[in-house]
């Protein structure tokens, strides 16, 4: 797989705050879980429009995802993997996704249930982690006056606290 040797990129992936919907609830995604399960391949073809070479990407992520864990499947395991990819020229599937996620309006996200369908199933199926820390660092940037504190907040059909790194519990 080709590496991308550019920090600008990979700083992009820590500091990708804009356009944050902090404070304030959108409207769920609904009609995304009504899609059939499909491979890879095709549930990409909708969004294929937004990126240079995603063949070539989904490719690689197959490669890479040959005997999947956590009962998952090659589909569901690359579906993941594609997210966390950074592409060499363009965007990456992540930042569209992201800012696409992050929209007031909803329709922008209906070409992506294909692949939501896919790679949300996928992530249904990995093991739960309590009590695990997980870090997003944002450099010189200073959000936690923009969170609620004491407030717990619910994804899909699971709970989760949220604390920052001097143990405040956020929203």
């Amino acid at each position: 797989m080709a590496m991308v040797s550019n920090p600008k990129l990979t700083q992009s992936r820590y500091t990708d705050i804009q356009g944050e919907p902090i404070g304030k609830l959108l409207v769920p995604i609904k009609g995304y879980q009504n899609e059939p399960l499909l491979p890879l391949e095709e549930a990409v073809k909708p969004i294929q429009q937004f990126f240079n070479n995603l063949e070539e990407h989904v490719w690689i992520a197959k490669e890479n995802c040959q005997t999947p864990k956590d009962d998952l499947t090659q589909d569901e395991a690359a579906a993941i993997h594609l997210y966390t990819m950074q592409f060499d020229s363009g965007e990456s599937l992540y930042q569209v996704l992201n800012r696409t996620l992050r929209a007031e309006n909803r329709d922008g996200l209906k070409s992506w249930f294909l692949y939501l369908k896919l790679f949300l199933t996928a992530l249904h199926k990995l093991p739960s982690q309590p009590q695990t820390t997980v870090w997003r660092g944002v450099r010189n940037v200073d959000l936690s006056e923009k969170y609620k504190t004491a407030v717990r907040f619910a994804l899909e059909l699971w709970l989760k606290d949220v604390h920052a790194a001097n143990g405040r519990l956020l929203a």
